[in-house]
This record gives structure tokens, sequence and C-alpha cells, in this order.
């Protein structure tokens, strides 16, 4: 199917709204945000500065932990998230753990790794009405999913069954990668994935301008996007979203929009959008601190952010969690449970590198395949590192999660753990009203549109003095950042310390001082 074809498809923008009028519009909201409050509060963070709130505690707090107590009181249902770490090409921005180029007898040995460790969680839990897992969510991720051969995708889709109890209400997501239409086997992997049971296909494209996939080493171009478009859309698949980041290099406000309107107008009914991230093992970040004139700025990449706030929500997309918007209906069950009800639906982390939060404890598994695959090899699982939270600190973890999505319940938590949060934090719920970040309505907390633009500078707030000290030791002990997994593969703005001059290194300044 062509790109003109798909331009007329269903679901396809006829008139998007002007460029000339987005930019008045995103211009105009940036420039009504008054910065210097908000970067008094902690809540404004440079692009350097900036990150996600990926995890709670972050890993630099966790500690070493046995399987037994990251099983124990496990939820009736599960959201089950599988980690394949093979590219084709190391994107310049990614920052999770991957192995580039493998063979096919290095991808064979990982999946039969996975498969031991999908079995012996399988029987640890035992909890579906018929033994094993439940699951309500299942999402395949990496790397890039769809590096693996249709033989590969079909063995691992019989196994995971045979484990796993689901529903035909059961949300599978599978990520893809564009440049899988180049495999001379392609429509095998799409149609063994399709038989796998999956019906929510999520695939990366970060841009549609050509220049600017070449400088992140994206391994594909606009030709791939609109090819694997079509193909979908030949299978009658229509429940798909991308992903996009703002912030690139090279990137312009008009091919920014361009990016959004191109991907509207072929039917994308659901998109993914991020703002830039760095960790200091990333190429990206080298590039950024080398040429930062290369890059969208501070306030560059916020009225990027608002760019797309007012395309979508002129094309009647909602926003819900924050970062994903949805034309129709739920953006994604798996993203809802994590941030709206883990406690009761909790996070399951499989393979190499993934994470998880199972009855109020949040754990890592190993960050290296070599030792994950020994590890399971042993009849283990890959559990690494982890923590059993406190219920205060299960009140902290729920607040920074809830606010992305459906708002924080205070009544909810209260008769859950027996604890106030409207007292826990009346200072920092104070600070945020008056910045005009938040609403408390009938002991509710929701953000305002301000405060979605800053829900990660927002969530980090409510951390505990106990976790950010103890993030603090752990920077103590790490000599290079990129190197040390810890550091690595936290994905938590607390206590940053991969990036020189960043907030991790004034904070670490400090303690020595």
């Amino acid at each position: 199917m062509s790109e003109q074809q798909l331009r007329r498809g269903p679901g396809g923008i006829s008139t998007p709204p002007s460029l000339s009028e987005t930019l008045e519009y995103a211009r105009a909201q940036v420039a009504a945000i008054q910065t210097e409050p908000l970067r008094a509060a902690g809540v404004y963070r440079t692009p350097l500065e900036y990150y996600l709130v990926g995890t709670y505690p972050p890993l630099k707090y966790l500690h070493d932990i046995d399987q037994s107590e990251v099983y124990k009181g496990m939820t009736p249902s599960q959201n089950l998230y599988l980690h394949m770490p093979f590219c084709e090409q190391y994107c310049t921005f990614c920052h999770f753990y991957k192995e580039i180029n493998a063979g096919t007898d290095r991808v064979d040995a990982y999946l039969q790794a996975i498969h031991g460790e999908i079995s012996v969680v399988s029987e640890q839990m035992a909890v579906g009405p018929d033994g094993g897992l439940a699951a309500s969510s299942v999402y395949f991720g990496g790397g890039t999913p769809s590096y693996l051969n249709a033989d590969q995708l079909t063995g691992l889709f019989e196994h995971l069954w045979r484990n796993v109890e689901v529903t035909p209400d059961t949300e599978i997501t599978f990520e893809l990668h564009p440049g899988v239409v180049r495999r001379p086997d392609y429509e095998d992997r799409l149609d063994a994935i399709a038989a796998g049971r999956v019906n929510r296909w999520v695939f990366g494209i970060q841009s549609m301008d050509e220049g600017v996939l070449t400088t992140l080493n994206r391994g594909h171009g606009r030709e791939e996007v609109y090819r694997l478009l079509g193909l979908l859309a030949d299978r009658g698949i229509d429940n798909l979203n991308v992903d996009l980041i703002f912030g690139l290099p090279f990137q312009t406000f008009e091919n920014w929009y361009s990016t959004m309107t191109d991907l509207l107008a072929a039917g994308v009914g659901k998109f993914n959008i991020f703002p830039l991230m760095f960790k200091r093992s990333d190429p990206i970040t080298r590039q950024y601190i080398k040429n930062p004139e290369n890059f969208p700025g501070a306030e560059d990449r916020l009225v990027m952010h608002y760019m797309a706030e007012y395309v979508l929500g002129a094309e009647g997309f909602r926003r819900g969690p924050v970062f994903y918007y949805s034309r129709a209906g739920e953006h994604s069950q798996q993203q809802q449970n994590k941030f709206d009800s883990i406690e009761e639906d909790n996070l399951v982390g499989l393979g190499v590198s993934s994470f998880g939060y199972i009855g109020g404890t949040q754990y890592y598994n190993v960050c290296d395949n070599a030792e994950y695959m020994k590890t399971v090899a042993a009849g283990r699982t890959g559990v690494w590192k982890g923590h059993t939270l406190a219920d205060e600190e299960r009140v902290r973890r729920a607040v920074m999660f809830g606010i992305r999505a459906g708002g924080v319940d205070f009544a909810g938590l209260e008769k859950t753990f027996g604890i106030d949060g409207t007292e826990l934090f009346a200072p920092e719920l104070r600070r945020l009203q008056d910045l005009g970040l938040v609403e408390v309505t009938d002991r509710r907390l929701v953000l305002t549109d301000l405060g979605c633009t800053f829900v990660d500078g927002i969530g980090h707030i409510f951390a505990s003095d106990e976790v950010r000290e103890r993030v603090l030791e752990a920077n103590e002990r790490i000599e290079s950042p990129s190197s040390d997994p810890v550091d690595r593969y936290d994905y938590s703005p607390i206590g940053r310390l991969d990036l020189p001059g960043g907030i991790g290194d004034r904070h670490r300044d400090q303690v020595r001082r």
C-alpha cells in the first residue's frame, strides 16, 4: 500500500491545524509558564537533567534479594512484561539492555532461558484458577521483539500460553521495528505474531524526517513505516500505536509537525510521545554535550510538547496516561494498570534486565545476558535486586505513578494502608497547588494541564528521605556510570549521577562537603 493510499485511509485526517496556528498556540502556552518558581521547587529540569520516574524505589536503592521474597504476595491476575534484547542496529538514544546482530544460536539460547524462567515463575506462583499465571495483559518489549524469526516467535508463544492463562479480553502487545519489512521472511514473522494472539501492535518511529532518522541510526526510513502500516492494514489490524520522541538532533518545529500530521493522515490512532532522555552510556548524550546547538533547547522542547497537545487534541485524541494519546477508547491496559492499579494487578518482569512490582516488592532481573542464562539454567529465575516496601513507601509510590493516569485516591490509600496521604504530603501538596500543578478535591489528587507537562519533575518530590540518602550512598560506590549496571539501568531522576554537572553530581558534592 502506497503512502498516498495510506493518507486517504480510514481514520486519516483531511485538514489538520496549520503549522502557524499550532505554533501560535504552543508558544503562547510556553510564554505563560513561569520557569523560575518551578526550577526552585525542583520541578523544572533542563534537557540533560530530565528523566522519567520509571521505578520506585530506584535500582540504586535496591539490594540483593531472593526470588522467594519477590514472588510472595502475588495478586490473582498480573501484567506480564517479556524483554527481547536483540536489535539490528544501535539506536543512538536507546538506554535499554540489548545485543546487536546476535546469531540464530544466541537467540535460541536466550529463548530457552526465558522459556525456563516462565516455567519456574509459573510453578512458583500457581495463582490462576487452573494453576500458573493469569495475565490481564502481556507486553513483548525490547530491544526488538520482531528480531525473532517466525519459528522462534511461534515457539515462544506456544510455551507462554502453556504456562499463562489468558482470555479473549487479555491485552497482548508486541513491539515491532519498521525495518522488519526488509527481512526476507517479514510476512511469516507478522503472521506468526498475529497467530500468537497479539491484539495490540506498537512500533517505534520516533520521527518521519529522513535526516533525523539517519542521525539516530534507526535503520529505517519513511518508506518502511508506510510499508509496515500497509501490511498491518492488509491484515485487518487496527489496534496499533507508534512511538515518537521530541527534542531529537536536527529536529525542527516543521519536521516535528510533519511527523505528527503524516502519521495522522495515515490513520494512526494511538501515540506514545516522550521527550528525549539522556544517559551517559548513550551515544546521543555525547553528541549533545559536544554539539548542543544541533538539538532543540529547553524552551523549544516545551513548544514541541504543546504542539503535540494541540494537534492531537484538535483531532479528538485524549491524553491518558500522561505521554500516551488515543483517539478512541483505552490506550493500553498494561500502561493504565502500571499507573493506577498495580497493587491489585502486579507487574511480572521476565527476561534479562526486566523489572517488576509484586506484592509490594520492586525488583529487577539481572542486566547481563550471559549471567541471566546461567542463572536460569541453574533452575532459578533472573531475579537480581529488590526491596519490599513498607506501607508508607507504597503510598509514596502510588502517588508518583497515580498522577500519570487517573489520579490519586487518598481515601482509598488510607483504607488500604492506614496512612493519610493528604497529611503525610501536606507541605508538598500546598507547594504544588500554589504553583498551579495539581488540584486536590475530596481527597483526590489530579494534575492540571501544566502539571502534566512536568509530571516527572513532580513525581520525584514524593520520594522519602531514606530513599534519597541511600541513592546518594550508592552514588559514592559507583566509579563508572557508563559501565556500572546499577547506574546504567537505573530508570529514575532521583540522585542522577550519570551526567557531567547534573543533579546527581551536585548532590554528591554537597554530601562530600
